[in-house]
């Protein structure tokens, strides 16, 4: 009982599931650099437009980096209906699949890696608040639930319209990123 308690006063805490989340995001991308480490896998960066890309492009590029973003989102979200188990299913295999494309890229193009890192920090933080989010919410509807308390959506609205904004930001820089990829390659 003492238990189960402790875990309700642990899941309404905001603060606690970010740094939770961010923990394990940290020790997935450790295991995908050392899996793509043992692996030994290299390649270059080839990006899928050439250097000349026009304002317009960048924009339309931005739009689609977007909307992966909030696919992700969508997803993490969606794993509130599964209690929070395909939220941090999908936030894993999203660090695992960065640690594994940082250390790939180290080995094939590391002039890269510092333009990667422009946007990724902002990008995987946002990931990080939206599953924090989605936990919370599936955590609160268990308590509702189980111990008759009344929702909480203030603090998972908070970190859900902050996990947007900074999404636009990652994907403006990234789009300008990849621009910048795309003249690096070029030489």
């Amino acid at each position: 009982m003492r238990l189960m308690w402790r875990f309700a006063r642990w899941s309404r805490s905001m603060p606690v599931l970010v740094v939770f989340n961010a923990t394990l995001v940290a020790l997935a991308v450790c295991v995908g650099w050392h899996a793509s480490s043992v692996r030994n896998g290299q390649f270059e960066v080839r990006p899928e437009s050439p250097a000349h890309d026009t304002a317009g492009d960048v924009q339309r590029h931005a739009l689609h980096i977007l909307g992966g973003n909030l696919r992700v989102v969508a997803t993490l979200l969606a794993g509130a209906c599964t209690l929070g188990l395909l939220t941090l299913l999908n936030l894993l295999w999203n660090a695992f699949g960065l640690g594994f494309g940082l250390s790939t890229l180290a080995r094939g193009t590391p002039a890269a890696i510092p333009l990667a890192l422009r946007y990724v920090p902002l990008e995987f933080s946002a990931f990080v608040l939206a599953a924090s989010a989605a936990e919370h919410l599936s955590f609160m509807v268990l308590r509702c639930l189980a111990a008759g308390e009344s929702p909480r959506f203030r603090p998972a609205t908070i970190a859900l319209v902050m996990a947007a904004g900074m999404l636009v930001a990652a994907a403006i820089i990234e789009a300008d990123v990849a621009r910048l990829v795309a003249e690096l390659t070029a030489m």
